[in-house]
Formats: C-alpha cells, structure tokens, sequence
C-alpha cells in the first residue's frame, strides 16, 4: 500500500501563515484524509471509500472537553455512487493568519495559496466521477489555485483547489467570542502555548458540506 500526500497552507503578502494542512489518499483503497500538522493527533479527518466521513477526537492525553473522550467528534455519511460530492472544506479568513513560532517540517512541496488583504481562503475537497477536462469550470466558480488532481482505485476523482471566501461580519464576531472563552482556558494550562490555534466546524450547508475554519487564539 501506498500513501499519496500533499501539503498546503495560507499566507498574505507580509508572511503571515495559518497552520499547514496535508491531504493523503491511498492507492488501494479509496480512502481519503485530512490532517493538519500544528494540531498533530488533535485534528484529522477521514473521508472512507464507504462514504463514513468522521472527524476523530484527540488521544485522551490532547482531550480537553469534560467526561471521557469520544470516538469521533463529528460523523457524517456521503454516497460513494454519487457522481459529484463535497464533503468539507478548510476556510482561513486572511485576519487569522499569524507570523508566529511555527514548528520547522522538512521541505515537501508545500502549495501555499496566497490571501487577498481582509479577504480569506476557502480549500475545498471535491469528490467526482469524470475524465473530462474540468479546469475551466473550476475557474469560473472562482477556484484559482489546483492541489491536487487524482483518481482513486473505485473510479472516482479527487480534487482539492482553492478559490477566495469572505467570511461575514457577524461570524467573525462570534469567531472572536470563542477565542475570548479559549484564553481564558488556555491561560490555565502549563506550559504556555506559543501559538495557539483553533479549527471550527460548522453545520452542514445545502450540499452537505462540512467547513473547517482555522483561526489564531491570540
């Protein structure tokens, strides 16, 4: 078995960055993850060839929620017959990017997708059943930048691409709210955190996508 991975990331002009994400797929099974590298066991998500799609919860020694730690923080089911699918997404408004003290990984290609001033980034995972060329669609639903392009052994096509996304006001004013709660609980713990961040899921949309949102605690 093989695993296929390619990692990507956020910045603005000034160098500010979010955290780095990495999407993985396997070659003998249709199988697809997500995970993001700063918050290591505490955030991965997978997307199985059975369309079980679940975010897991952290290893008890990341768990912070009261009683003891669930299985799986979210689960949700796709059709794996469908002929197009949008499970979830990673949106990161350009505010929430950070020139922070980041963990140093080895160079390996990371795709970094640059963000317009006060304006964010949607990375969207696409799940489709089609050969045909499908670049100048993409283009013009205002996905600009292609990740990945690759087709898994039960036929279908994985296509992650980034386009702009602009988060409204008042989900960033409940965005603040959170990060207010969170330092007052991370305040409490020891060591301090260098650079705190946090992931958001929001509730499914019409076509039942779930969006991950990744902000700065500080």
């Amino acid at each position: 078995m093989a695993l296929r991975t390619q990692r990507f990331g956020v910045r603005n002009e000034k160098g500010a960055r979010s955290s780095e994400w990495v999407v993985m797929w396997k070659t003998n099974t249709s199988d697809v993850y997500l995970a993001t590298r700063t918050l290591g066991e505490a955030m991965k998500v997978s997307l199985h060839e059975s369309g079980r799609c679940h975010v897991r919860s952290p290893s008890a020694k990341f768990w912070r929620g009261s009683g003891a730690t669930p299985d799986f923080l979210l689960a949700w089911d796709i059709d794996p017959l469908a002929s197009y699918s949008f499970p979830f997404s990673v949106v990161v408004p350009e505010q929430e990017l950070r020139e922070a003290e980041w963990a140093q990984h080895k160079q390996k290609g990371t795709i970094w997708v640059q963000a317009s001033p006060d304006k964010g980034v949607e990375i969207a995972i696409f799940l489709v059943r089609t050969s045909d060329d499908v670049s100048l669609s993409l283009q013009s639903a205002g996905w600009h930048t292609h990740i990945v392009d690759a087709f898994l052994p039960d036929g279908r096509r994985l296509i992650v691409v980034a386009g702009e996304s602009v988060v409204p006001p008042e989900r960033l004013k409940e965005l603040e709210a959170t990060k207010v709660e969170l330092r007052r609980a991370i305040q409490e713990k020891s060591p301090r955190l260098a650079n705190p961040r946090l992931v958001l899921v929001t509730e499914a949309n019409e076509q039942g996508t779930r969006k991950f949102v990744e902000a700065a605690v500080s």
